[in-house]
C-alpha cells in the first residue's frame, strides 16, 4: 500500500464530492451521498467476504491500509456528509467535504515526511500546519480569505486533537464554524 496513492484517492473524493454536490440540487444532493453511502457499504461487505470487484479491488489494494476494515474512510465520510446536508446545505457540505479532502490528505503526507514534533499520537505539528495552510488555500476558493483561514484553522485543531474519525468531525466541525 502507498500512502501518497492512498492519500491522494482521499483528497480526489474530497474534491469530487464538493463538486458533485455544488452542481445538484438540495434533494439530489442528498439523494447522491445516500447512493454512495449503501454503495460504500456493499463494497465493504463484498470485500469483507473476499470477493473481487473488477478495477475497484486494485485500488482497494493500493490504497487501503493492511488489516482495516475496508472503505471504512468512506463509510464514515458519507453519514457525516449526510448530516452536514441534511442541518447545514449543500454550500456548507462542499466546504466540509475539500477541508476533509485537502486537509487530512496534507496533513498525513507532510507529517510522515517531514513531522518532527508529535501533537497526538501519529499527528505532527508539520502535518497538521501544511494540511491547515493547503485547505485554507483550496478554501479560498469558496469562501472569503479570512473565512477559509480561520475554519482551515479550526479544522487543523480538530484533525490534530479530536479522538475519534476525522473524516466525520472535521466535516460537522467546518459546518458548525461557517
Amino acid at each position: 500500500m502507498s500512502e501518497t496513492f492512498r492519500q491522494t484517492v482521499h483528497l480526489l473524493m474530497g474534491l469530487l464530492g464538493a463538486a458533485i454536490i455544488l452542481r445538484l440540487d438540495d434533494r439530489w444532493a442528498f439523494v447522491f451521498v445516500s447512493a454512495a453511502l449503501v454503495v460504500l457499504f456493499l463494497l465493504c461487505d463484498a470485500f469483507t467476504r473476499g470477493y473481487d470487484v473488477p478495477v475497484l479491488s486494485r485500488v482497494m489494494d493500493e490504497s487501503e491500509r493492511t488489516g482495516k476494515v475496508p472503505l471504512k474512510g468512506g463509510i464514515a465520510y458519507a453519514p457525516g456528509a449526510l448530516f452536514c446536508l441534511a442541518v447545514f446545505g449543500r454550500e456548507y457540505t462542499a466546504v466540509g467535504l475539500v477541508t476533509v479532502g485537502v486537509l487530512d490528505s496534507i496533513s498525513t503526507l507532510v507529517g510522515l515526511r517531514f513531522g518532527r514534533h508529535t501533537l497526538r499520537g501519529k499527528k505532527s505539528l508539520e502535518g497538521t500546519l501544511a494540511g491547515a495552510a493547503a485547505s485554507a488555500l483550496a478554501l479560498s476558493f469558496l469562501v472569503p480569505w479570512w473565512a477559509a483561514m480561520f475554519v482551515a484553522a479550526v479544522a487543523g485543531i480538530i484533525e490534530a486533537c479530536f479522538p475519534l474519525d476525522d473524516n466525520v468531525a472535521i466535516q460537522v466541525g467546518v459546518c458548525t464554524t461557517l
